[in-house]
């Protein structure tokens, strides 16, 4: 942790002094210390359990709302300079308190509930409209199951927020308190759940649809097959009959081959010419 010094002397008035480093903790003085972190915090708007917030909400290009989990990893900027006036300016304002040594006495945390409304006013909210404006321009279908959108919106939304234009700096005046920012962007879903549920009903429509005339092409190219071999056949028996000149002649040989005698003894009976 990092802390401001403000006086507090019994004849002075409420005035930021300095800073003062973890390292300079035992030379402190009787004043006020407002603490402040060092390592990396976040915005947690998922909607699960220990989380900052609910999931955002959003609407599409073809107007459905969706919802969008989201989750802002940030550091926030402690050059002395910069704390002060962020401490000045926002701070006080909210009352924000920090325990040195990692809790706080009334939530078991180790700040107060200044601090969630600090970070909802300055990264939840301006997070939130940088999504509307994201999401604006897909369609739900994308937003919702295509991961090809989904990690453009991941992109669009961390390049938003880093940049210099970024909604981050617009709500505090053009003044860039935070550093080290990305974003996660989770699985959206719509909030109507019967439009999910309408497409998986589709989808599976679909793919009976699909199995259906897959089946169907099976049964298809089956007959086709059975039928060229017929025809093979019929073919190759044409061709063996064709070998022995005539029918007759190959019925005689099959015969033959069976044991049997095409040719049998011609009787003349008497009173009649052969």
């Amino acid at each position: 942790m990092v802390a401001v010094e403000v006086g507090a002397g019994p004849f002075e008035a409420s005035k930021i002094k300095g800073c003062k480093e973890p390292a300079d903790r035992g030379f402190w003085s009787n004043d006020d210390y407002r603490y402040f972190p060092t390592s990396e915090r976040e915005w947690d708007a998922t909607g699960q359990p220990g989380s900052d917030s609910g999931r955002f909400t959003s609407v599409t290009d073809d107007n459905v709302e969706m919802y969008v989990p989201v989750t802002v990893r940030f550091t926030l900027k402690t050059d002395c300079d910069t704390l002060k006036d962020f401490y000045a300016r926002y701070g006080r304002r909210y009352n924000v308190e920090f325990k040195n040594d990692g809790t706080f006495e009334s939530t078991d945390a180790n700040y107060n509930e200044g601090w969630l409304t600090l970070l909802r006013k300055l990264v939840a909210d301006p997070t939130d409209a940088t999504v509307d404006r994201i999401i604006q321009g897909y369609k739900w279908r994308d937003v919702w199951s295509n991961p090809e959108t989904k990690t453009e919106i991941e992109t669009k939304l961390d390049e938003s927020l880093s940049g210099d234009f970024s909604l981050l700096e617009q709500v505090t005046n053009g003044k860039a308190y935070f550093d080290g920012i990305s974003v996660i962007v989770g699985q959206p879903a719509p909030v109507r759940k019967e439009l999910a549920e309408a497409v998986a009903t589709e989808q599976e429509n679909v793919a009976k649809a699909q199995s259906a005339e897959a089946e169907a092409r099976a049964g298809i190219a089956q007959a086709k097959a059975e039928t060229a071999k017929a025809k093979a056949e019929a073919a190759k028996q044409r061709a063996e009959i064709s070998g022995y000149g005539s029918v007759d002649n190959y019925l005689r040989a099959l015969l033959i081959e069976q044991g049997g005698n095409p040719f049998q003894p011609t009787y003349i009976v008497g009173g009649t010419k052969p």
